[in-house]
Order: C-alpha cells, then sequence, then structure tokens
C-alpha cells in the first residue's frame, strides 16, 4: 500500500509539466500552421497577380487581332475596289470599240468581222486578269462541270456544252453547264453519284 501512494504521488507532480509541454507543443504547431498559412495567402496573391497579366495580356492581344483583321479586310477592300477599277478602265475601250461598230453603217459581214475583232481582243483582256476557258471535250469532271442533262452513250462523256465555265487563275468562277453520256447497262456509280 505504501509504494502505491508514492507511484500515484509521483505521477501528480510530473501532470502539470507534461500540460506544459503538450500545451508548447500546440503553440509550436500553431505557429507553424499560422507560417503555413501566410506562405499560402502570399502564394496565392502572387498567382493572382499573374493571372491578372495573363489576362490584360490576353485582352490586349485579342484587341491587337481584332485591329489586324479590321486592317486587313480594309486592305482587302482597297485592293478589290482598286482591281475593280483597272478593270473597268480597260474595259471602256471594249465599250468604246461597241458603240463605234454600232454606229457605223456597214455590211453583216463588215459588222460580224468588227464584232468579232471586238470580241477578240475583250478576251486578250480577261486572259491578262488570268481568265481561262474550262475545256469541255474530255470526260466529265464534278470539279469544273454541273451536268444538266444524261444521255444514253459513253460513260462520262461530254456531249454538249450548253454554257462555257470559266477559271480566275486555278479557281473556277463558273463551272461549264454540259450534257453528259451515260451507259445505261453499267458504269462508274461514282461518276454517276456526281451528276446527281
Amino acid at each position: 500500500m505504501g509504494n502505491e501512494e508514492s507511484e500515484l504521488t509521483a505521477k501528480n507532480e510530473t501532470l502539470p509539466a507534461e500540460n506544459s509541454a503538450d500545451l508548447q507543443s500546440l503553440k509550436d504547431e500553431i505557429e507553424a500552421l499560422k507560417k503555413k498559412l501566410d506562405m499560402a495567402e502570399r502564394e496565392l496573391r502572387k498567382y493572382e497577380e499573374l493571372s491578372n497579366q495573363y489576362l490584360d495580356l490576353a485582352k490586349r492581344i485579342q484587341a491587337d487581332f481584332d485591329n489586324y483583321k479590321k486592317r486587313i479586310q480594309k486592305e482587302k477592300d482597297e485592293i478589290v475596289k482598286c482591281a475593280n477599277e483597272n478593270l473597268i478602265c480597260e474595259l471602256l475601250s471594249t465599250l468604246d470599240d461597241l458603240e463605234r461598230a454600232l454606229s457605223t453603217s456597214c455590211s453583216c459581214d463588215e459588222l460580224k468581222m468588227g464584232v468579232n475583232h471586238i470580241y477578240n481582243n475583250l478576251m486578250s483582256l480577261l486572259h491578262s486578269y488570268g481568265l481561262r476557258e474550262i475545256t469541255s471535250h474530255d470526260k466529265f469532271d464534278p470539279q469544273y462541270h454541273e451536268a444538266m442533262a444524261i444521255e444514253q452513250g459513253e460513260d462520262g462523256k461530254i456531249l454538249e456544252v450548253y454554257q462555257k465555265g470559266y477559271l480566275l487563275g486555278s479557281k473556277v468562277i463558273r463551272h461549264s453547264k454540259v450534257k453528259v453520256a451515260k451507259n445505261q447497262s453499267g458504269g462508274d456509280d461514282g461518276a454517276k453519284d456526281n451528276w446527281n
């Protein structure tokens, strides 16, 4: 019994010291957490500033790009306007030729010869601007031809041209309107699909 009392006394004497140690440990932990929180807040502010900087940069880039598109569109409009003006100026000579031809008293053969001359001059002018006629004596090609009618014959062969087609450079500006042959007994299914 005497031993048990001495152990209990010793335990009670050490309890305040342990509580004090625990309290100090908690204070240290809280202090460490505060430091971590401060660091996290500083990091957050840093990233917010970076985010705002990137947002401002993105807005400036978007504004610059919008201005660039407007400037390019304006330049494009000016080029088209200038090109139209040049073409119209050059067509005026053809207009003059036609007016002279219409006001002249001449025979039908002379008139035909004069109109043919004007036509050749006009085509020469248009060729100088890159206009080319689409050939329509080969097989039907949906890239260049538009089938307006189909008739029995050799599959894909162009039988008749209703209206000529033209290229400006490499771009089709008008498809040739044609009549195309179709072999009723069979043929190229892909070509048939393109006609429809």
